[in-house]
């Protein structure tokens, strides 16, 4: 997702404080979200010169990625068929 917008927005992963590192925002975690969660978050930068229009197409737009990653994603699949992917024992070949 990140990759997909980089482009035209201002984002990353994690918090500010920690844009640098891997962790993911302490905020998310403070909020009651997993780690698995909290590693999963985007973190979208405004500022006050921001326009609804802006942030409208910024949403059309990460809706539009999401969309084209889960049609990729053969485990976006297997979720939706109910299957538990925590389950799975995966093996390197």
């Amino acid at each position: 997702v990140l990759m997909g917008l980089n482009k035209e927005s201002a984002l990353s992963s994690g918090s500010a404080c920690t844009s640098s590192t891997l962790e993911p925002s302490y905020v998310i975690g403070a909020l009651g979200a997993s780690a698995e969660l909290a590693h999963s978050s985007i973190r979208f930068s405004l500022h006050r010169f921001t326009t609804a229009e802006e942030v409208e197409h910024v949403g059309a737009r990460t809706i539009e990625v999401v969309k084209r990653l889960r049609e990729m994603s053969p485990l976006y699949e297997l979720a939706k068929e109910g299957v538990d992917l925590k389950s799975i024992h995966w093996k390197a070949e």
